[in-house]
C-alpha cells in the first residue's frame, strides 16, 4: 500500500513541485479530485474501496465530472495510472 501511495504522490505532484520520495498523502485528501483519462473524459473521485477478495487492489470510485453525477464508476488504481489528476481545494475540506 505504501509503495502504491508513493507512486500516486509522484504522479500528482510531479509537474507541480519536487517532493521527497518518502512523502505521503492521505487518500481522503484526493477525494473530489478531477481525473481525466487519455480521451479527455473527466471524473471526480468520490471515495476509495478495497475488495476483500482482492485486498491488494485499490479501487477508485468516481462520478462523471459533468452532468447529474448519479452514475458511479469504479476503476482499479492500476487502470488509471496514466490519467491526469487535478486536486480540488476550494469548496472541499482537505484533511
Amino acid at each position: 500500500m505504501k509503495k502504491v501511495l508513493g507512486m500516486f504522490v509522484s504522479l500528482v505532484f510531479n509537474q507541480i513541485m519536487n517532493l521527497l520520495k518518502n512523502s505521503q498523502v492521505r487518500l481522503e485528501t484526493l477525494n473530489h479530485a478531477l481525473i481525466t483519462n487519455p480521451n479527455g473524459v473527466e471524473y471526480r473521485i468520490s471515495h476509495w474501496a478495497v475488495d476483500v477478495q482482492n485486498i491488494h487492489e485499490i479501487l477508485v470510485v468516481c462520478h462523471e465530472a459533468e452532468g447529474l453525477g448519479m452514475d458511479e464508476f469504479t476503476f482499479t488504481w492500476e487502470s488509471i495510472k496514466d490519467w491526469s489528476i487535478q486536486l480540488q481545494t476550494e469548496g472541499y475540506r482537505i484533511c
